[in-house]
């Protein structure tokens, strides 16, 4: 089979291998007729309470096993590989957003031409150190040639801003309160935001989106979950807000030919309740996109069981044999638990969804579902025949720090 690469925040990553059962000699994938009761014993035990199940092969497109595939459920972070294919119909993995600060032609006016970059950072030195555009450096900036022009620190401000979140344009306005400068504010178009001004001061550029999608879904940042899919809605013709999410992901879903009825997305981060979508709905998505160029970048940017992001702690204690082994979307809320990805299995490679959506709301069960879940993937996940992950237990993050594999 073919390896794919991995995407900018994994090509750091080195595989962890905690046990001796991963060595060069390891056997070729399960046959489909030894997978299924692994699948059906897992589909009915207790722990799980029913959960949506499939698995599918993404050579075939085979369905290998399902329960329950086709019923609505609550699938918590899932919700982001939704955002993430969207937001790439719009924008390549390479897109980098800009934010430019001008002067104004009136006196002491800031314009801001912004472009919605989900990603800016109030802490200047993560800022620096991640490559985001720093909210106190577009301050600290703006304010010295502002001082400059006026031979003497500036007392009021007027900025008029296109493309800002509110959030980020407030934390502006507070640094420069901090400051004693006195601000007012009006929002303008982009085209106004350029032809009312006098000077550039500077502009500003986010990583490219392919880092930023990574990150996401390595960490499953909720902001940026809903951010993504706020943004695609925009491209969509449905507009900057939440309730064109579910339009733009029916759009997203019937180009890639996914039957989407039910479908239900309130958020684009999963954090709404109200969220629904199917098992099937998910694995199809991930076989539609498993060998596409246009969507590539989400498979790169998926956590690896045990190594890194919201997968790094597990299946170390609960079933070792698998570290290195998953690649996932996690999810989870309270009575939730929720996995979405690709299993190796030797020299195959299997897409997997798995909702748990009816399981006890309390923390026990929870970590109950999730080492039931790791078990399962366990007696099926083998290692490429003849290749073996690196003993290493180091691994980076995408912000350069190491941090350890247990």
């Amino acid at each position: 089979m073919k390896l794919r690469p991995l995407s900018i925040a994994s090509i750091s990553v080195v595989l962890v291998a905690l046990t001796a059962a991963m060595t060069s000699s390891a056997p070729a994938a399960l046959k489909s007729s030894t997978i299924s009761p692994i699948l059906s014993s897992a589909a009915s035990s207790k722990t799980l309470a029913n959960p949506g199940l499939i698995l599918l092969d993404p050579v075939t497109g085979e369905t290998i096993f399902e329960n329950g595939a086709d019923s609505l459920r609550k699938p918590a972070s899932l919700m982001k590989l939704l955002s993430a294919t969207a937001l790439l119909d719009y924008l390549t993995p390479d897109y980098r957003f800009t934010t430019e600060i001008l002067t104004g032609a009136e006196p002491n006016t800031l314009m801001i031409a912004g472009s919605l970059d989900p990603w800016m950072e109030r802490n200047n030195t993560l800022a620096t150190k991640m490559g985001r555009v720093s909210l106190p450096k577009i301050v600290k900036t703006a304010l010295k040639k502002f001082d400059s022009d006026n031979g003497a620190p500036i007392k009021t401000l007027h900025i008029e801003y296109s493309q800002m979140h509110s959030v980020d344009l407030d934390f502006i306005k507070a640094q420069f309160a901090a400051r004693n400068v006195k601000v007012s504010s009006a929002k303008v178009t982009s085209a106004e935001a350029h032809l009312y001004s006098k000077e550039s001061i500077a502009k500003f550029q986010s990583p490219p989106l392919q880092k930023i999608m990574d990150w996401m879904l390595l960490w499953s940042d909720n902001t940026l979950g809903n951010r993504m899919a706020m943004y695609a809605s925009m491209k969509a013709g449905f507009g900057y807000s939440e309730s064109g999410i579910e339009e733009t992901f029916l759009k997203t879903l019937n180009n890639l030919e996914i039957n989407s009825t039910g479908l239900n997305a309130v958020d684009g981060s999963g954090l709404s309740r109200s969220n629904r979508v199917s098992a099937k709905m998910l694995a199809q998505l991930l076989l539609k996109t498993y060998n596409s160029d246009k969507y590539g970048t989400i498979y790169g940017g998926l956590p690896v069981g045990g190594v890194n992001g919201t997968m790094r702690n597990r299946f170390v204690t609960s079933a070792p044999k698998a570290i290195g082994l998953v690649r996932t979307k996690t999810g989870s809320l309270t009575g939730v638990v929720s996995m979405a990805g690709y299993v190796q299995g030797g020299d195959h490679e299997y897409i997997f969804v798995a909702i748990a959506d009816q399981i006890p709301k309390n923390r026990t069960a929870a970590k109950a579902a999730r080492v039931a879940l790791d078990k399962v993937l366990a007696k099926f996940a083998k290692p490429v025949p003849g290749i073996s992950p690196s003993p290493s237990s180091v691994i980076e993050n995408l912000d350069g720090t190491s941090a350890t594999g247990n």
